[in-house]
């Protein structure tokens, strides 16, 4: 039998086969109901890009078939390697909870404290008692430890010896070091420094300080924030450190409990389409955001939101025309800038000019009022608003913040079924306003954007049940559709997280009100039999 004949048969039912599989075009089914029933199986192995490489984005992916909203990417199982992230306080290594004296207890083998609940830890504690000769002694727990930088870097030493295909891998993603030394970056110094830091606290004369530094920037440049467990830890992945990045990504990423990473579609993609997801906070303004990546990334970030200055329409960096009776706002032409030049601010309405310098000495100081605002608090948030309505655009990135804040205060700070009418109405309002934001500039942003649709469904609800019976069913179907939305942006989260507790009460909330529904509905239909009847 030929190689072709054996592999021509279906995966579900092993009867001959001819039809393939579209993404991967290596599996084989005899009908289109085998293909559903195989695919929850076959997903988490059906391959829908092609690596691709040019020399100007180096290594990236490219969508080799039309990939849907919610489909599957790709799925990373296990990182290459994992630590604490850099600049922490002393915590446990196996379940990174943070430590003080009173929890912390010392590793028998190897001196690194772990909580009362941990026993075990990371190849780091063999490593530890093979090249320090004596135990690792922590004794400070109230500032970062510089110690604990070294930790991701060991593990990924280990791997030469324990998995040396995994350390190969691993090697052959991007450090930057060299950028960074022509730079004179400080990621060239932290690098190097923390490599002669490992180098002198293990005592290692069989790696070289290249060696481990090159390790040290692959960790920064490709490391993802993982935010299962309390406080968040540091990973990179192998398939996942290929993606390309934008502010406004086509994918979506999330965690699962047992530490792996998803992408998913968060756009339609279209074959031949670049994959892409965000490096950065994608609710920053645009310089902040393109300042970051050129930083700690080493690029200068030309996607298709930081090239227009106005952000699909949106007007995120806006600010209102300064001369009074013009309600226009303003930008500059661009932000993509290449010499110490800087445009003005040019009013879209009346085309009056206000200088970048000008316009930055505004809003630093609207940073300043911002960061020294109470925390948790509506009146506070209601006040931002108002005092900088007249200066920040209603969706510049400061306005943004506060307004995603106060979305979820309203009802918090009091139950919702105490507030008043108008409190519950600008609840709704500003759930509407922000979600049509997020949809512009952030698809991606799948925890945002569903936590965001909760608040509006639990308004939308409390609303409605202050409504008479006639206007109640229409008011619950329009809930039910922003829950329905909800749950799907974020039933991927893992329940350890508060999405992940959002998204089961999502599905509870739809049972409810699909019963309630179905009551009423019932209700009617009898109120109308027994009317139809006295007739």
């Amino acid at each position: 039998m030929s190689e072709n004949a054996e592999n021509e048969v279906c995966a579900m039912c092993k009867s001959s086969a001819k039809q393939k599989c579209s993404g991967c075009r290596s599996v084989f089914y005899c009908n289109r109901e085998h293909q559903k029933l195989h695919w929850k199986e076959h997903s988490k192995k059906c391959i829908a890009f092609r690596l691709a490489e040019d020399e100007k984005l180096g290594r990236h992916y490219v969508a080799t078939r039309r990939i849907e909203i919610g489909d599957l990417i790709l799925r990373d199982e296990k990182p290459l390697v994992e630590g604490p992230l850099q600049g922490t306080t002393a915590l446990c290594l196996s379940c990174y909870v943070l430590l003080n004296t009173e929890t912390a207890k010392p590793c028998e083998k190897c001196g690194w404290p772990l909580c009362s609940n941990c026993v075990e830890h990371g190849p780091e504690c063999q490593f530890t008692t093979n090249h320090k000769g004596t135990k690792v002694k922590i004794t400070d727990f109230d500032y970062p430890h510089p110690t604990y930088r070294c930790i991701a870097v060991v593990r990924a030493l280990c791997l030469k010896e324990t998995n040396p295909k995994s350390y190969k891998r691993f090697l052959s993603l991007e450090d930057h070091n060299k950028k960074a030394a022509l730079c004179n970056e400080i990621h060239f110094h932290e690098s190097t420094d923390i490599a002669r830091f490992v180098k002198r606290f293990f005592k290692l004369n069989d790696v070289s300080e290249n060696e481990i530094a090159k390790i040290a920037g692959i960790l920064k440049i490709n490391g993802h924030e993982v935010p299962t467990t309390e406080p968040a830890h540091m990973a990179v992945y192998d398939l996942s450190s290929f993606l390309e990045h934008s502010c406004r990504a086509n994918g979506s990423k999330s965690f699962t409990a047992e530490g792996a990473l998803v992408i998913r579609a968060a756009s339609p993609i279209s074959k031949g389409e670049h994959i892409t997801i965000c490096y950065t906070d994608p609710l920053w303004g645009v310089t902040n955001r393109r300042h970051h990546l050129l930083r700690t990334k080493f690029f200068e970030c030309m996607c298709t939101r930081c090239t227009d200055p106005t952000e699909f329409m949106t007007m995120f960096n806006a600010i209102m025309c300064t001369k009074g009776e013009c309600n226009g706002s303003m930008l500059p032409k661009t932000f993509i800038l290449h010499n110490e030049e800087r445009p003005d601010y040019i009013c879209h309405t009346c085309n009056s000019s206000i200088s970048w310098r000008m316009v930055e000495q505004i809003t630093d100081k609207i940073g300043v009022d911002l960061s020294q605002m109470r925390k948790g608090d509506v009146q506070a948030c209601k006040t931002f608003i108002h005092q900088h309505a007249k200066t920040l655009h209603e969706n510049h990135f400061y306005m943004t913040d506060v307004k995603l804040a106060l979305s979820q205060l309203i009802g918090q700070q009091e139950k919702l079924s105490t507030i008043d009418i108008e409190m519950l109405s600008e609840k709704i309002l500003l759930c509407k306003k922000l979600d049509e934001l997020l949809r512009t500039i952030a698809p991606a942003e799948n925890r945002v954007r569903g936590v965001n649709l909760f608040e509006m469904h639990a308004a939308i609800s409390e609303f409605g049940r202050r409504q008479g019976q006639d206007e109640l069913r229409g008011i619950l179907m329009e809930s039910r559709r922003m829950l329905t939305e909800a749950y799907k942006l974020l039933r991927h989260e893992p329940e350890i997280l508060p999405e992940g507790q959002i998204a089961i009460q999502a599905r509870n909330n739809i049972r409810e009100i699909d019963l309630i529904m179905k009551t009423s509905f019932q209700h009617s239909l009898s109120s109308m039999y027994k009317h139809t009847k006295e007739v």
